[in-house]
């Protein structure tokens, strides 16, 4: 296995073992409360739910404000445009 490999896949388990024992500190810091692990983002109506709490001012929230100010992005497709007209043949004679 290469250096760089071994060195992308140290630092990617890293981060996974770092968000696992972030995510058992914060469901042991509230009390064993499953509903920590609920999250939910809605920005069409503003509602945001952490922790199965709605919270009244989401825009005062980092990220979430910042995804507020992106607004809604369309992720529907692109219409292919007309194809041209084929030219007209000559005129027989």
């Amino acid at each position: 296995m290469t250096s760089a490999k071994k060195i992308y896949l140290a630092v990617a388990g890293g981060l996974v073992a770092a968000g696992v024992v972030l995510a058992g500190i914060g469901f042991i810091a509230s009390g064993l409360n499953p509903a920590v692990f609920t999250t939910q983002l809605d920005l069409r109506d503003d509602t945001v739910i952490l922790g199965g709490v709605e919270v009244d001012d989401p825009t005062g929230l980092p990220l979430v404000g910042q995804l507020a100010e992106l607004g809604e992005v369309d992720t529907s497709g692109v219409a292919a445009p007309e194809a041209p007209a084929a030219p007209e043949a000559p005129a027989a004679p």
